[in-house]
């Protein structure tokens, strides 16, 4: 991070470190203060125009706020949507966070344990692994994105708390007043607690069903009497959750000053001087909110399943010999596994033609049956978590010390007959372990319906006693979270002529960073059954006849586990933020020296200046957990250096066994698998591993040697003692060192995959007029904003950088200073006109008699997010997400202020806001260059470009050992050279840096600087909001919205030409020398020239294409998980005698309508999807009712205590929220619902 402001910060935290020492020695040693309600002989702060109080709340109902003119406005003022959540609210529901508090709140959700909506999208598969290390910010508003969170209305990335907070304003859609270039969706605001002129103390101790453990402190102290005070605040909480061992450490402290000298109290003018310190750290283990995908249960499914061929072609029965012609579409039968399992070697062998191989590879790939269907294809299938070639770390017992193995042999010092290398050795041909397949992607292998399309979605785990995830974290305590910050604030604000004009300079600085280590990323957030019979050390002469029966037994065969190999989910982001804000005002009451109509007609006007400057720093790194770096190693098994650390082969997957073998169960049902118990880290130590060095010495490599890895008969199996393992000196165990991220600072910079700085830098100007006409019966506001934002930023990637891909963090070049800031420009405004007509001339007389007061209000806003830089897929420059909104109403009061009701019909649109709407984003370049290589080293190995192969300029470079293809892949070069030249392609080539003609390597891809996605959002509806105090005991709200909210146009218009213009190329077709019908383009092989292998089309559709359909069709529906209506209700009687006297109680209602999952989905007349969107599939309503009852009493002449239990949801045992839904309509995805807890407070006020 830059350090340019430490000198700064250090000297601000000693002064607050000297202010907060020298207050907490006399709140030890001073009187002690009178007891709660013995106020007699205190002052009542008096607030300046710049503040606000819960001194005038009554009930739930808040009368002032900031937001409508950045100063204090009566709420019924203002036209925007702004919700205030008092202090007496917070305590009532026992609310600390934006996690607990925003589920009672309207218009808005919050996703966790607690929480009313998960905040994963509606991908094929979910994913939360982004949201462990700041949950605070995984919320949305109006359906439309999260709001900024804000500390007296500055931006903070700090979470919040309710230890020094007095109140939460919550401002929906876009205010340009507030912020001009904040979120659209809204901002959340805490307004802190401050120091006052009136003596108290209080200690509260909290406790609930899971164990946590909260203590707050609050000290107010007077040091003079209405000039000065300061206050002392502080948290140490220990959370803990129903999953075992999840848990949540926040330890936070906070001091407060306030000064109003008494010396510079003359004319009516007033000098307040105010400064804030805080100081916090947070370390945690949160808990999921998803359960883990399902990776188990099909093991154990038994008889058959129909899919359908996906393709043309043929397949010959095994049996009978007949070679059947099929179609694209015709059924297929597959057997179910029924707990088959797997030789790594023979599962995928699409090669030799063996009975019963190939089980894991759609076609065959050598042999008569060469590019036919294989008969023993088993789409259910899939990888063996994130193992591609690298060690595996094998913890048979948890937090044990692992075995060490490579599953897939390294023969890179293989040689052929004439003694040469050719890093191969024949008996062996490519093998890898084998998983369950993932449903999405095992939907698209056996052709279930509309799978071409990508609408299948993962599904998790549903059954809990397999596991038990409502109690149990996956990663045990393998995984954590931390963050720390500091902020500080200081103020002068100084009013003339008895607050008639004034002005107030703040300055705030805010230092925050966090992080986290995974266990699990991805679809690897899963558990895994291990399906493999033996290891990959066996021979082709196998055992009893079966060819490489003769490895190692798995001892582990029918545990499950679970496995990542730590390359993501490694994540850490620090930012510095400083602002300076300087804000005045005029306020002028035509009326106040006259009451003709004229002035009251005038009335009063309130104008209002802001200049502001905010400036941020941060940093984002990412980084892979393990490698191995040693030189050994990469020489020995990856046969140069060529490659970069974080490739697949030197990655470390720890694979952690959970329980017992399960091959004798019958289902997994009833398992009851325990958790990981123990931390499981991998380390230095033997590792066992094929060595391809020759060593016979006396046997001729050319002489001739009869390859068992071929069945008899075939042809290939004339082969040659160079390619008889037994000649080299095999499989041995040997040392090996591992490099850990968390041993050293060091290790992790030499681990950083992605680092970026980056330097904000807003300068706002601003205007706001208030008028209250007609003695204040119109009231209006209009607000004008200047903001020039600029940015920079530099970013290192490993993919970008050489081999062996080290990013450099030399302070002299990776930084900030002196680099040039991109500046954009913009203006924003607001209106809002309110009436209230009993204070209307003219229809004053006919309002009086009215029984309530009527108000109407409209508003209109605008603002704008300052996101310089960003570029989309052609490398152009993005314009700023800009957002609007109207919102129109009436509000209802009773005249003697008892109830009131506000209704307000709002509209907003986004423009240009990020996305996260399309999965699979970063295979838009991979999708170019995986393709544009395997071009390459077909074609260089085919054709006289002049260096046979066009890779020996490059002897790292270890891929182009291939055989010629057939003619279709003739054809495919061809298609593909033609898109390359393409105009499309070449925009998106200039702008990645892709090179598809190299001659001396992989082909590369470098996303550009600054890349996004973008996507316009549309959300309208209503709002609904009811406060009431029938009594002075009794108080009472409800909220209610009524949302629908869309989002389109993802990626914005060069994106969906490019998909448009790939995806035709891809699907182009030809008729090949036999006739059949072909796409050139789409028809690629990737990884090999195989039959069976993966093509270019199949990679497009399953990472990003099937979805961008999805999206494209599902333009104007609802976004994931929102909810026609969402209802609060929320109660509380106080009882103030009789012999329920200090007793209160209370209860909320939380309604949410069913949830839209999905959609049925068609094919129309032209083949292609379509959906059913009159006839969605839907979730369950959901309704919760919480309820606390409290007890308070006077335990000594000056000790009051109160204590309060709450209970939430109750009756709410452990289930599920589904949260998609698969073609059928059954649920695939899935969120943990809220169950019944109990929390208990005391509090103790002195």
């Amino acid at each position: 991070m830059n350090t340019k402001k430490r000198t700064l910060r250090c000297g601000l935290s000693m002064l607050g470190t000297l202010v907060l020492s020298s207050t907490w020695g006399y709140a030890q040693t001073a009187p002690a203060a009178a007891a709660a309600g013995q106020t007699e002989e205190e002052d009542v702060l008096v607030l300046s125009p710049f503040e606000v109080s819960a001194e005038s709340d009554t009930g739930y109902a808040t009368a002032t706020t900031l937001a409508g003119n950045r100063l204090n406005t009566e709420l019924r003022d203002i036209g925007n949507a702004v919700t205030v959540i008092n202090s007496q609210f917070l305590k009532d529901i026992a609310a600390t966070s934006n996690e607990t508090l925003l589920q009672y709140t309207v218009g808005t959700e919050v996703g966790n344990l607690n929480g009313n909506f998960a905040g994963t999208g509606d991908g094929a598969f979910l994913d939360e692994s982004s949201r462990f290390r700041n949950p605070n910010q995984n919320t949305r508003v109006r359906g439309l994105a999260a709001a900024d969170n804000t500390r007296d209305y500055f931006l903070s990335d700090i979470p919040w708390d309710g230890f020094n907070v007095d109140r939460v304003d919550l401002q929906r859609g876009p205010n340009s007043i507030l912020f001009g270039q904040g979120s659209p969706a809204g901002i959340i605001n805490v307004g802190l607690k401050q120091a006052s002129y009136r003596n108290a103390n209080e200690v509260s101790f909290q406790t609930d069903q899971w164990g946590s453990a909260r203590a707050t402190v609050d000290i107010n102290r007077v040091l003079l009497k209405d000039q000065l005070a300061v206050r002392i605040m502080a948290l140490h909480e220990n959370e803990k959750f129903q999953q075992d061992p999840a848990y949540e450490d926040d330890k936070r402290y906070m001091g407060a000053v306030r000064w109003e000298p008494k010396f510079l109290r003359k004319g009516g003018a007033r000098t307040i001087v105010k400064a804030s310190y805080e100081k916090g750290d947070i370390n945690s283990n949160r808990p999921r909110t998803l359960p883990p995908l399902d990776l188990i249960t099909p093991w154990f499914g038994t008889g058959t399943y129909n899919g359908t061929f996906i393709e043309n072609g043929s397949i010959r029965n095994p049996s009978t010999g007949v070679v059947t012609t099929v179609k694209k579409g015709d059924l297929r039968v597959f057997n179910a596994l029924n707990k088959q399992t797997f030789n790594p070697h023979i599962v995928m062998d699409d090669n030799s033609g063996a009975a019963n191989a190939g089980q894991a590879r759609p076609k065959i790939n050598g042999g008569a049956d060469s590019g036919r269907f294989s008969p023993y294809f088993q789409p259910l299938l899939g990888n063996y978590g994130q193992q591609f070639g690298g060690p595996n770390a094998f913890y048979a017992t948890d937090g044990g010390i692992p075995s060490y193995w490579i599953w897939e042999i390294r023969a890179t010092r293989g040689i052929n007959a004439a003694g040469a290398d050719d890093n191969g050795v024949g008996e062996f041909a490519f093998h890898r372990p084998v998983g369950i397949n993932s449903y999405d992607s095992f939907a698209r292998q056996a052709g279930l319906p509309y799978s071409e399309f990508g609408v299948y979605k993962s599904k998790v785990l549903t059954d809990n006693t397999v596991y038990d995830f409502y109690n149990n974290l996956l990663d045990g305590p393998n995984k954590w979270e931390w963050s720390d910050f500091d902020s500080m604030s200081a103020s002068i604000a100084q009013t003339f002529m008895d607050d008639k004009f004034g002005f107030e300079v703040v300055y705030n600085q805010q230092n925050y960073s966090n992080g986290q280590i995974a266990l699990l990323d991805g679809q690897r957030q899963a558990i895994y059954i291990d399906i493999m019979d033996v290891y990959s050390d066996g021979t082709a002469a196998g055992a009893n006849g079966v060819r490489f029966a003769n490895g190692t037994k798995n001892p582990n065969v029918g545990r499950a586990f679970v496995t990542d190999s730590g390359q993501g989910g490694n994540r850490s982001y620090d930012s510095e933020r400083d602002s300076t804000r300087a804000t005045a005002f005029f306020t002028h009451d035509f009326a106040k020296k006259s009451n003709g109509w004229f002035a009251n007609l005038l009335g009063r006007h309130t104008f209002t200046g802001l200049w502001s400057e905010d400036n941020l720093d941060r940093e984002d790194r990412s980084w892979q957990r393990y490698a191995v770096l040693d030189d050994a190693y990469r020489t020995l098994f990856d046969g140069g250096t060529g490659i970069r650390f974080n490739d697949n082969g030197f990655a470390v997957n720890r694979v952690i066994y959970l329980g017992n073998s399960m091959a004798s169960r019958s289902t997994a049902s009833g398992a009851y698998l325990p958790r990981v118990q123990n931390l499981n880290e991998a380390s230095s130590g033997t590792i066992r591993f094929f060595d391809s060095t020759w060593i016979a010495t006396n046997v001729n490599p050319a002489d001739p040697w009869e390859n068992p890895y071929y069945p008899v008969g075939n042809a290939s199996r004339n082969s040659t003692q160079s390619e008889n393992s037994a000649n080299y000196r095999g499989w041995i165990n040997a040392p090996f060192k591992i490099t850990d991220s968390e041993a050293s600072q060091a290790n992790r910079d030499a681990l950083t995959t992605f680092a970026r700085l980056r330097r904000d830098k807003t300068e706002s100007k601003a205007f706001v007029w208030q008028a209250h006409l007609f003695n204040g019966g119109l009231v209006g506001t209009y607000g004008y904003r200047e903001d020039t934002a600029g940015a920079t930023e530099i970013s290192q990637n490993v993919s970008n950088i050489a081999a062996p891909g080290f990013l450099n963090f030399n302070r002299n070049t990776y930084t900030l200073d002196g680099r040039t800031l991109s500046e954009l420009s913009g203006t924003s405004r607001s209106y809002s006109i309110v009436g209230h007509l009993d204070e209307l001339p003219v229809i004053k007389n006919l309002a009086e008699k009215l029984p309530v007061r009527v108000t109407l209000f409209y508003n209109k806003a605008e603002n704008f997010q300052p996101f310089a830089g960003r570029k989309d897929i052609y490398g152009v420059d993005i314009a700023l997400p800009a957002g609007e909104t109207k919102d129109l109403g009436i509000l209802l009061e009773t005249k003697d202020g008892k109830y009131s009701l506000k209704v307000n019909k709002y509209e907003t649109a986004v423009t240009n806001a990020n996305s996260n709407g399309l999965g699979g984003a970063w295979f838009l370049g991979a999708s170019q260059a995986w393709s544009g290589d395997w071009v390459n080293v077909f074609e260089y190995n085919w054709t006289g470009f002049g260096d046979s192969s066009g890779i020996s300029t490059d002897p790292t470079y270890s891929r182009a050992n291939w055989t010629d293809a057939p003619d279709r892949e003739v054809a495919a070069i061809a298609a593909w050279r033609q898109w390359q030249q393409s105009a499309v392609a070449q925009k998106m080539y200039t702008a990645w840096k892709i090179n598809p003609t190299t001659r001396t390597g992989q082909v590369n891809n470098t996303m550009p600087s600054g890349f996004a996605l973008t996507e316009d959002s549309f959300s309208e509806g209503y709002e609904i909001e009811l406060n009431a105090q029938p009594t002075r005991n009794w108080r009472l709200t409800l909220n209610a919205s009524k949302s629908f909210a869309t989002r389109k146009n993802i990626g914005g218009a060069n994106l969906a030409e490019f998909v448009s213009a790939y995806e035709a190329f891809l699907n182009k077709t030809a008729t090949d020398v036999n006739g059949a019908t072909f796409r050139p383009g789409g028809d690629l092989r990737i990884w090999w020239g195989g039959a069976g292998n993966e093509t270019a089309l199949f990679q497009w559709n399953q990472n990003v294409g099937s979805e961008w359909a999805a999206r494209s069709l599902q333009e104007g529906t609802n976004v994931p998980e929102l909810r026609e209506w969402r209802v609060n209700v929320i109660s509380n009687y106080d009882f103030s005698e009789g012999r329920l006297k200090g007793f209160n109680a209370g209860v909320a209602l939380r309604y949410q309508s069913e949830v839209t999952i999905g959609y049925p989905p068609g094919i129309t007349s032209a083949g292609k999807i379509t959906f059913d969107l009159a006839n969605p599939y839907q979730g369950p309503a959901e309704t919760d009712i919480d309820a606390w009852v409290g007890y308070g009493r006077k335990l000594f002449d000056k000790v009051d205590w109160r204590v309060q239990l709450n209970v939430r949801s109750i009756g709410k045992g452990n289930d599920l929220i589904p949260i998609t839904a698969q073609p059928d309509g059954s649920g695939a995805g899935y969120r943990i619902a809220p169950r019944q807890y109990w929390s208990l407070t005391n509090t103790f006020r002195f």
